[in-house]
């Protein structure tokens, strides 16, 4: 401690003033998570059968998965649930607010969305899965479409097809062959976010009910070859970084839905989020409760009702645990 002696005269009781202690840390396939309360759930437990799905970009390959680039930080004047809500389950704005992004880069076809939602065929062709302890997954599943971002996506699709079948010796036939290469959104309660595809790792760090500041780095597999992670970072930066295409229509939306939800007349209003609203159900093959296609509130629904089901318990055995539709193999 800088002059402890000197201006603190030695009166200090270390033991009475240290860190905080972090109660519980515990890892998943390289991803480290810290909890202050002793009485939370195990990892393990609080992820549920979201593991399932973030295997397909955790444990696809042999070597694993590996932040790239510097931290990319950027603060938002909105409610960190925003930009969350936004990732985990809204491919409704995709076509609109990103119109003229999408018309820039979109080099292949992501489950029906298109700039300008202009042909509304093929939107059934992805999922929407929440009923997962309060984590949800966005997922295409064609197996490529997570490139679909990229001026150049041959030397991506190349390395899928060369490593498709040691992914389906790892993962089974049905996470090879749907999800691994397809664009996955991952949403991990509350505020913890991996794109495979769009290839970032994103926390969000509430700053106040108004103002979140967003971390965000590059991810790929560390058994890709390295001019594919060059691209892949250079990608990132240019959709989904400070100055990225993509970022910059959700930041200026994200934070224009903050100022007119303060508005006198707004906050007496209801917000209608009914959207494919009773029309989930199990899918064969699958872990979770599962509404069909990218563009829905499923997800959305799912992420509030985790957060007042938090904020409205007064301890963990309070909050309602729950991986609906699970697998055989999940027990």
């Amino acid at each position: 401690m800088p002059l402890e002696k000197e201006a603190y005269f030695g009166e200090i009781d270390r033991s009475k003033h240290g860190l905080v202690p972090v109660a519980q840390v515990q890892s998943y396939k390289g991803l480290i998570f810290g909890n202050f309360d002793p009485d939370a759930p195990s990892l393990v437990d609080y992820l549920g059968d979201v593991k399932w799905y973030l295997d397909v970009w955790l444990d696809a390959m042999p070597g694993g998965t590996s932040l790239v680039g510097e931290t990319q930080k950027i603060d938002f004047p909105t409610n960190w649930k925003f930009p969350v809500e936004n990732v985990c389950g809204d491919g409704y704005h995709l076509g609109w607010a990103h119109h003229a992004a999408m018309q820039a880069v979109q080099t292949m076809d992501l489950a029906g969305l298109r700039a300008g939602n202009a042909d509304a065929s093929g939107l059934d062709m992805g999922m929407s899965v929440a009923g997962l302890n309060g984590h949800m997954v966005l997922a295409a599943l064609d197996g490529q479409s997570g490139y679909a971002f990229y001026p150049n996506p041959k030397p991506f699709v190349d390395y899928l097809e060369a490593n498709r079948s040691k992914v389906v010796e790892r993962l089974g036939a049905v996470r090879a062959q749907k999800l691994w290469g397809s664009q996955l959104n991952i949403t991990i309660f509350p505020n913890l976010q991996l794109l495979p595809g769009l290839n970032w790792f994103r926390v969000y760090h509430p700053k106040g009910p108004g103002k979140v500041e967003q971390w965000t780095w590059a991810m790929t597999e560390n058994d890709m070859p390295n001019d594919i992670k060059g691209m892949i970072l250079d990608n990132q930066c240019l959709t989904f970084g400070p100055a990225g295409l993509f970022d910059n229509d959700d930041g200026d939306n994200l934070a224009a839905c903050t100022e007119q939800s303060r508005g006198w007349r707004t906050a007496q209003m209801d917000l209608y989020t009914h959207m494919a609203l009773g029309h989930s159900a199990r899918r064969e093959g699958f872990p979770g409760d599962i509404a069909t296609g990218l563009v829905s509130e499923h997800n959305q629904r799912y992420f509030y009702r985790r957060w007042q089901e938090l904020t409205g318990a007064a301890s963990w055995k309070d909050v309602p645990s729950y991986n609906l539709n699970r697998l055989a193999s999940e027990g």
